[in-house]
């Protein structure tokens, strides 16, 4: 499926022609090589653990040192990208990707097995960040939040099934297998970037990488790229506070099974989905920043609800999920919406925009990960006013930037 960019009304940067955006597909597959990575090892951790000698906890390291090396690559990744082009960026976080699965498969030792997830960290850190910034380069602010939308809507299948897929590939061939998996994926996608990715940067004079590095005063110094990157990050922060607090509510406060959690997860699973549906279906139509507006709202009143079950209403699994799954549906409107603004603020640092803003949202999702998992230990129904709180802080910031955008045109 081709999409092309179109101009859109609210979009800044729409005077100029834009190359025609790559296939869908393979923005998706480009996009997912980090949550496959992140999710499918999950299952195996225990396997690991007994085949490489060590305890769980240090099998652990293999999810927090990859998410922070993904954080911390995005940041740099940007600005190379903006200096050398996304396609020879891209096709460097394929390689890095692929080579660090095979490094991944045969190591003997956690150490090597750690450096093998720095190395797949780097590539598909790379690659995550550098998607967004070809449909930036590609399309419209508002255009860019519709395709974003579908993006993102697939990308939440790749968590949901790769914990099933890791699990089976683990079971029947053992945990190497699983790594060669993720080389052969990261192989495909290498292949694919070479014959159908073409530049898309703007063509601009060549600069140094010091100029180039200046970019993140640029924007750090914008209050609308700032405003734009909090609300996303702010957004993602309650979702990433329900993934850590939700199974102690369920299983532990409530007292159920944890095959209920899954089973009812899968609600929260699809009301994200029909978000990412309503941007990539609607996003143009509505603009970027009414998309981001209008699914931060949905995204506060749906915890409000949550919180008066929680306080005052039954509190069970229904009446706990439902809610959760009614805000997921305005946070999966809001980060399509939201990002395409934050790298529409700046069209030629799209690449450092994007690298920026997908290292805050991943950072302030990790600790709000923490803090979610720390207060439900003491109070189950805080986790409920620390998600509100949140999403509100998200709904401020949207609006807030919309209307410095607003007086700026």
């Amino acid at each position: 499926m081709n999409l092309r960019g179109a101009p859109g009304a609210a979009s800044a940067a729409a005077e100029t022609p834009r190359p025609m955006t790559p296939p869908l597909v393979m923005l998706v597959a480009i996009s997912t090589l980090q949550p496959v990575a992140v999710n499918i090892l999950a299952p195996a951790t225990p396997g690991l653990a007994r085949a490489l000698a060590t305890d769980y906890s240090t099998i652990q390291l293999t999810l927090t040192v990859y998410l922070a090396t993904v954080a911390i690559a995005q940041i740099f990744v940007g600005p190379i990208s903006d200096r050398f082009g996304r396609r020879p960026c891209i096709l460097a976080g394929a390689a890095l990707f692929l080579l660090g699965s095979a490094l991944g498969a045969f190591a003997a030792s956690i150490e090597t097995l750690l450096f093998s997830r720095v190395v797949q960290a780097i590539g598909s850190g790379a690659c995550f960040a550098l998607a967004r910034a070809v449909v930036r380069d590609t399309s419209s602010m508002d255009r860019a939040a519709s395709v974003m939308g579908y993006m993102v809507m697939a990308m939440v299948v790749a968590p949901m099934i790769s914990p099933f897929l890791g699990g089976l590939i683990e079971e029947t061939l053992g945990w190497r297998a699983i790594f060669l998996a993720k080389a052969a994926l990261g192989a495909l996608v290498l292949a694919a970037v070479w014959v159908f990715l073409h530049e898309t940067a703007p063509r601009s004079e060549p600069a140094s990488m010091l100029s180039s590095l200046q970019g993140f005063p640029t924007l750090l110094g914008d209050p609308a790229f700032v405003l734009y990157t909090l609300s996303l990050s702010f957004v993602s922060a309650a979702f990433f506070m329900f993934i850590a607090g939700a199974p102690w509510v369920v299983i532990e406060t409530m007292g159920r099974a944890p095959q209920v959690y899954g089973l009812y997860f899968m609600i929260n699973a699809v009301g994200y989905m029909l978000g990412n549906f309503i941007a990539g279906r609607f996003g143009q139509r509505l603009g970027a920043e009414r998309l981001m507006i209008w699914g931060a709202t949905i995204a506060s009143v749906a915890m409000l609800a949550a919180l008066f079950f929680a306080y005052l209403g039954p509190w069970n699994p229904l009446t706990f999920f439902i809610p959760i799954a009614l805000s997921s549906v305005g946070s999966g409107m809001t980060l399509p919406g939201a990002t395409a603004a934050a790298l529409s603020v700046r069209p030629k640092l799209a690449g450092t925009a994007s690298g920026l803003s997908g290292a805050a949202q991943l950072g302030m999702g990790a600790a709000a990960a923490a803090f979610g998992g720390y207060v439900v230990q003491i109070d189950s129904r805080a986790l409920i006013l620390a998600m509100l709180a949140a999403a509100v802080l998200g709904l401020v910031c949207a609006r807030t930037a919309s209307a410095r955008t607003a007086r700026g045109r």
